[in-house]
């Protein structure tokens, strides 16, 4: 029998939201610090239901929350699987639902095309990104510090961008 998890909202204006940046030493330890996850606990927000595991949900996910009574939709921001506990907001423009800096971890195959001069890809390539569900372009740089990639884009972009199929281009 599965156990019960929470499901946990949290505010489009918790404080977590306004945290101020720190001063960065370099642009990688920018773009890590932006492109960290979020950890939100059970202080963060307050209790909006109950779940059948949280392994069964994805960020950004909408169905199968079932939790009624608000007046916008709810999404998944984030997954505690060792709690069992999942974190919600309320309306696709959540600021838990988006990010400038996305992490892609050492895609050596996939950026070939990118692998000129490692001091280019340490102050930025400008890229356009380009999602496989042709959602248009958006414009990017593309990093990579120790192996790691990062895209910094010029707006916000949902958390979920870069879990499905994309491609880069130079500009």
């Amino acid at each position: 029998m599965m156990k019960k998890g929470q499901i946990v909202e949290i505010p489009a204006e918790s404080e977590i939201y306004r945290a101020e940046a720190p001063a960065f030493h370099s642009k990688r330890d920018e773009l890590v610090w932006k492109a960290a996850r979020r950890q939100y606990s059970l202080f963060d927000g307050f209790l909006v239901g109950e779940h059948d595991g949280a392994g069964r949900f994805r960020l950004g996910q909408r169905k199968g929350i079932n939790v009624g009574g608000k007046k916008e939709p709810l999404y998944v921001i984030g997954i505690d699987e060792g709690d069992n506990r999942i974190f919600v907001g309320a309306g696709s423009e959540h600021p838990g639902l988006l990010t400038q800096v996305v992490r892609l971890g050492q895609q050596t195959d996939s950026f070939d095309d990118f692998s000129g001069s490692e001091d280019a890809l340490q102050h930025g390539v400008q890229i356009s990104f380009v999602p496989a569900a042709g959602d248009g372009e958006i414009a990017a740089r593309l990093y990579r510090f120790d192996g790691d990639y990062f895209l910094e884009f010029d707006r916000l972009v949902p958390i979920t961008i870069a879990e499905n199929p994309f491609v880069l281009r130079l500009k």
